[in-house]
């Protein structure tokens, strides 16, 4: 009974092993560029664990792919008010995306599917991308109210998402520009806000036209 306690916990450590090395690789080189072999080599597992866990490499990127913390920030602070609202998930969302001490991986593999698309952005768009635009739509609208049409509405969510995802994609730039640039708590903060006023300042002139 004490062996196959034993070796049920020994799976289920190289399971977690698989994952975490599995996100690690994914959001470094992309769906197409990750191998079974280096996911296995970081996780100090044998060649066949992939198959054995999770059936497949497209079985292993699905569960490496939780989106959960994503939805709950579109579900957090549902009390206040749409502007407020807005401040607090693009606060949150630039915290995922760029934290150094805390990295997302499913963060950082949607934005790597996003800038290199390969046959995981599928699962990407339907199960992350395409909630997360529903959602900012829905809270543009509550903040604009209906004196701006379906078009710009989109156009937008696109400006606001595109704003968030600069700040992920041009970081090796960025640094290069300003080299004592760091995304540490302070600077994303400070980023976030400029996205609300800059978005919210473009949302306001847009009502008025």
């Amino acid at each position: 009974m004490r062996q196959i306690a034993d070796a049920n916990a020994a799976s289920e450590q190289t399971r977690s092993r698989l994952l975490e090395a599995a996100r690690e690789v994914f959001s470094q080189r992309g769906f197409q560029g990750a191998t079974v072999r280096e996911i296995c080599r970081r996780a100090e597992a044998n060649g066949a664990a992939v198959n054995y866990h999770f059936g497949s490499k497209d079985g292993l990127l699905a569960e490496a792919l939780n989106f959960a913390p994503l939805a709950a920030l579109q579900k957090a602070n549902a009390n206040e008010c749409p502007s407020t609202r807005l401040r607090l998930f693009i606060r949150d969302f630039m915290m995922m995306l760029l934290d150094e001490k805390n990295p997302s991986s499913q963060c950082r593999i949607m934005a790597r599917e996003l800038a290199d698309p390969t046959s995981a952005l599928d699962k990407i768009v339907r199960e992350a991308i395409a909630p997360l635009h529903e959602f900012l739509g829905k809270l543009l609208r509550e903040i604009i109210g209906e004196k701006v049409g379906a078009a710009d509405l989109r156009r937008c969510v696109y400006s606001i998402l595109g704003q968030c995802l600069f700040y992920r994609h041009s970081h090796p730039v960025l640094q290069r520009l300003h080299n004592t640039l760091r995304y540490d708590h302070k600077e994303i903060e400070a980023i976030a806000e400029h996205i609300v006023e800059f978005s919210l300042a473009g949302i306001k002139h847009l009502s008025k036209k």
